[in-house]
């Protein structure tokens, strides 16, 4: 179960969520774009959850974008997150 992390101020991250028993996260950017990672280190996430001083940004970027141990897995991300169908419009 996805916990979302206390919002902080970042120009790069709109919302973080963090499963610490999974060991999952997931990042949504402010451009909207959504990623999801497992493997997460459990000792970061509740560090992230935890201590306001962390900025989420460098959090990302340090535990999930350059990591050697998280791997990027598009099923870890929320069915709800996940890009809706394009609809057309009515007249084509």
């Amino acid at each position: 179960m996805f916990t979302s992390v206390p919002k902080r101020s970042s120009t790069f991250v709109q919302d973080l969520k963090v499963d610490l028993r999974n060991s999952k996260a997931v990042v949504y950017l402010d451009d909207g774009s959504v990623y999801g990672y497992r493997f997460v280190s459990k000792r970061a996430i509740l560090n992230v959850l935890f201590n306001p001083a962390v900025s989420l940004g460098f959090w990302v970027n340090r535990n999930l974008f350059q990591s050697t141990r998280a791997v990027e897995d598009w099923r870890v991300i929320p069915e709800s997150a996940k890009q809706k169908s394009i609809e057309l419009p009515h007249f084509i």
